[in-house]
């Protein structure tokens, strides 16, 4: 057990905390030297605690510059992506607005359509009574058809 205290008691410098707090992390040796205690599985136990810990701080420390080289790799993305996005909506803007004036056009059209099949539809009544008028007529008139205009001919040659 001798052997075993002569190993420890030897003085290294201070440790400090990784968390980058400027505290000192008592040694393993002032708190033996304190304490009088020398029960190897305890040292042991304090010594695979203390590994333990330092090693779950260095993960936590390589965690987080994992963690800032993939907010600056996004913070690039964005930078990036920006402009488009602006880009994409003022396009998108100009398409609205093409596809409202289509719409309006498309609406006035409708519109105009719709007014020249009542027209139409008009016009063809129209043509069908004065069919029905110069049928009847033409039975009730017979010599007024039979016989030409005297322009009629005028109009032929031409």
């Amino acid at each position: 057990m001798e052997r075993f205290c002569k190993k420890i008691s030897v003085s290294k410098p201070p440790r400090y905390d990784t968390h980058g707090f400027d505290r000192e992390v008592p040694s393993f040796e002032t708190e033996q030297n304190s304490s009088g205690n020398t029960d190897p599985k305890k040292l042991r136990r304090v010594m695979a605690s203390r590994q333990y810990s330092q090693k779950y701080r260095l993960k936590q420390l390589h965690y987080i510059l994992q963690l800032e080289t993939e907010v600056k790799a996004l913070q690039a993305e964005v930078a990036i992506a920006s402009p488009r996005m602006k880009y994409i909506d003022r396009q998108n803007s100009l398409l609205r607005a093409e596809n409202s004036s289509m719409k309006q056009r498309i609406s006035i059209f409708s519109s105009e359509l719709m007014f020249k099949e009542a027209q139409y539809e008009e016009l063809k009544n129209e043509r069908d009574k004065m069919k029905q008028f110069y049928s009847v007529n033409q039975q009730l008139y017979p010599e007024f058809f039979k016989t030409k205009p005297a322009g009629s001919c005028q109009l032929a040659s031409i």
